[in-house]
C-alpha cells in the first residue's frame, strides 16, 4: 500500500469507531442530554445556560458515538432573526435573517483529532437543505467548516474566547 494510502487508511481508521447520528433531544435520556452540555461547556465557546435552553429547541441534532459513550455533538439551531441580526451588524456582511445557524459542534476532548467534528458537520448538513451560516473562533472548527464548503466572510469581532468570525454556506 502507497504511504499516501496508508495516511488515509490511518485518518479514516480513527473516526469509523464512532457513530455519528442524528437522534432529538428528547430522545436522550437526562443523563445525555446532560452529556451534551458539558461537552459544549468544556469547548468554552458559547454561555452554557443558554446552550442548555437552545439544545431542545434545535432543528437538527446530531451526536457522536463511541460505544455507549457520547462524545461529540453539534446542531443546527432554530431560526433566531433577532441573533442573526447581531452577526449582521458585528460582521459587516447581509444575509437573509430567516437563515439558520449551525453550531454547538464539540467534541470531547480525549476524543479530539479524530475527523469527529468533521462527520458530525457533514451529518448536520445531510439533514438541512439550503443556506446554513456560523460562527466561530476556533481554529480546528475553521478548518472543518472550510471542508464543509462554508466560505468565511465579513469583519471579525470579539467574542467570549477570541475573535470570531461569520461563515456562510450557500
Amino acid at each position: 500500500m502507497s504511504r499516501i494510502n496508508m495516511t488515509e487508511k490511518r485518518k479514516k481508521d480513527k473516526s469509523e469507531n464512532y457513530d455519528v447520528i442524528v437522534c432529538a433531544s428528547s430522545d436522550l435520556p437526562p443523563e445525555g442530554f446532560q452529556t451534551c452540555i458539558d461537552i459544549i461547556k468544556r469547548g468554552e465557546a458559547v454561555d452554557p445556560d443558554f446552550a442548555e435552553a437552545e439544545l431542545p429547541l434545535a432543528k437538527v441534532l446530531v451526536v457522536a458515538r463511541k460505544g455507549d459513550e457520547i462524545v461529540g455533538v453539534g446542531v443546527i439551531k432554530r431560526i433566531r432573526r433577532g441573533y442573526a441580526s447581531r452577526i449582521v451588524d458585528r460582521s459587516g456582511v447581509s444575509f437573509d435573517l430567516d437563515i439558520p445557524e449551525l453550531g454547538y459542534v464539540a467534541v470531547d476532548e480525549k476524543h479530539q483529532n479524530r475527523g469527529i467534528s468533521h462527520r458530525i458537520v457533514a451529518e448536520l448538513m445531510s439533514k438541512h437543505e439550503g443556506q446554513l451560516f456560523a460562527t466561530t473562533f476556533d481554529p480546528y472548527m475553521k478548518i472543518t467548516l472550510t471542508k464543509a464548503g462554508f466560505t468565511q466572510v465579513g469583519r471579525e469581532w470579539p467574542g467570549r474566547k477570541g475573535q470570531l468570525s461569520l461563515w456562510i454556506k450557500d
